[in-house]
C-alpha cells in the first residue's frame, strides 16, 4: 500500500518559540522595571518591542490554522500554544500604553492648585526622552480626538475637576506640631520615605514634608509635599503629588493623596480617639471653627506652682513704707 506524505506546516513550531520569546521580552521588563533595574524609556521601548513580537507569534499561528485546515497534517497544538502565548505576552503592552492613552490623568495635583506646596529637589529630571516625546504626541494629537470622539471638551474637563472634588485643603483643630507628629506616623506607616523635613520649632509654627513614594504595580517612583500651616481653628494641611514619569498604574496622584488623608485620620483616630472634634468639614461655617482643647476642662483655677518674691524683701524693716516711693 502506497503512503503518502503528511503535510507539515513550519509555522505552527515557529509561533510558539515566536510567542515564547514575546513573553519572556515582556516578563523580564516588568520584572526590572518594578525593581527599579531599568528606566521608564527601556521599560516602554521593551514593551512595544514584546507586543510586535506577540502579534508576529499570532499572525503566524492563524497562518497556521489556515494551512491545517486547509492540507491537514498535525501542528494544532503547537499553533494553538502559540497563540495562548501570544496573547499573555501581548497582555502588558496593551494594559500599560491603554492606562497612557486612554487615561492621562495628572501628573502634578495638589489640595491648593493657585499656591501648591514646594517640592524641593529635581527629582523629575529623569532621562526619558522617548517618553516625553510620546507624552507631548499624545497631548496634542490623540487625547483631543478622544475627547471630540466621546463628548465636548468642557464636559471632559467638568468630568475631570468632579473626579478629583474632594481633593482640598483640610483643616484640624489641633496645634500645626502635633499634626506633623501625625503625618509623619502616616507617611511612615505607608512605607513612603521622608526624604526633606522642617520640624516644628514651636508648638504653632509652620512645617513641611517631603516623601518618595513607589507604586505597587510598576514600582513608578512620585513625590509627596505636606505643608502643615497655622490657622484659626488650628493646623491647615495642603498635599501635592507629582509624578516622575507620563506612566500611569493603576492608582494616580489623586490616589496618592486620598491614601495620605486616610492614613492621618487613622493616625489622629487611634492617637485623640475622637476624629470628629479634630476634622473640621468644608461646609462648616466660620462662625463653628473655633479651637476645641484636646483636655478636659478643670472646676477650679490652677495654681502657680512657685511663690513670686523680691530680692528686696527681706532688707525692708517692718514698719517701711513700700508706697512712700510711689507716692513721692
Amino acid at each position: 500500500m502506497k503512503r503518502y506524505a503528511v503535510y507539515k506546516t513550519a509555522s505552527a513550531p515557529a509561533s510558539r518559540t515566536t510567542g515564547s520569546i514575546a513573553f519572556a521580552i515582556a516578563a523580564i521588563a516588568f520584572l526590572a522595571k518594578r525593581f527599579g533595574l531599568i528606566d521608564a524609556d527601556v521599560f516602554v521601548l521593551s514593551l512595544a518591542v514584546a507586543g510586535a513580537v506577540a502579534l508576529v507569534a499570532l499572525a503566524m499561528a492563524i497562518f497556521a490554522f489556515h494551512r491545517i485546515w486547509s492540507y491537514g497534517g498535525p501542528g494544532v497544538p503547537s499553533a494553538l500554544g502559540g497563540a495562548v502565548i501570544g496573547l499573555f505576552a501581548l497582555a502588558a503592552p496593551v494594559l500599560v500604553i491603554g492606562m497612557l492613552v486612554a487615561n492621562p490623568g495628572l501628573p502634578d495635583i495638589s489640595t491648593d492648585r493657585a499656591d501648591p506646596p514646594e517640592v524641593k529637589g529635581q527629582t523629575v529630571a529623569e532621562e526619558q526622552p522617548f517618553l516625553d516625546w510620546s507624552h507631548t504626541r499624545l497631548e496634542q494629537e490623540v487625547w483631543p480626538l478622544i475627547s471630540q470622539l466621546s463628548q465636548s471638551a468642557a464636559l471632559s474637563v467638568l468630568r475631570s475637576e468632579t473626579g478629583s472634588a474632594d481633593i482640598v485643603p483640610r483643616r484640624y483643630r489641633i496645634a500645626p506640631g502635633q499634626l506633623h507628629v501625625a503625618t509623619a506616623k502616616a507617611l511612615e506607616d505607608l512605607n513612603w520615605p521622608v526624604v526633606d523635613e522642617l520640624p516644628p520649632d514651636l508648638l504653632d509654627a509652620a512645617t513641611r514634608l517631603q516623601a518618595e513614594g513607589t507604586t505597587q504595580i510598576l514600582g513608578l517612583k512620585f513625590d509627596v509635599a505636606l505643608r502643615i500651616r497655622p490657622d484659626p481653628v488650628g493646623a491647615l494641611l495642603d498635599v501635592r503629588s507629582r509624578s516622575r514619569t507620563p506612566l500611569r498604574d493603576l492608582s494616580g496622584n489623586a490616589e496618592n493623596i486620598r491614601s495620605v488623608f486616610d492614613e492621618i485620620d487613622r493616625v489622629l483616630l487611634e492617637t485623640y480617639g475622637d476624629l470628629a472634634r479634630l476634622s473640621v468639614e468644608e461646609s462648616e461655617t466660620a462662625e463653628d471653627l473655633q479651637i476645641e482643647p484636646l483636655e478636659e476642662q478643670r472646676d477650679v483655677v490652677p495654681l502657680p506652682g512657685f511663690k513670686p518674691y523680691f530680692e528686696d524683701e527681706e532688707q525692708l524693716a517692718p514698719g517701711d513704707d513700700l508706697t512712700s516711693d510711689l507716692e513721692g
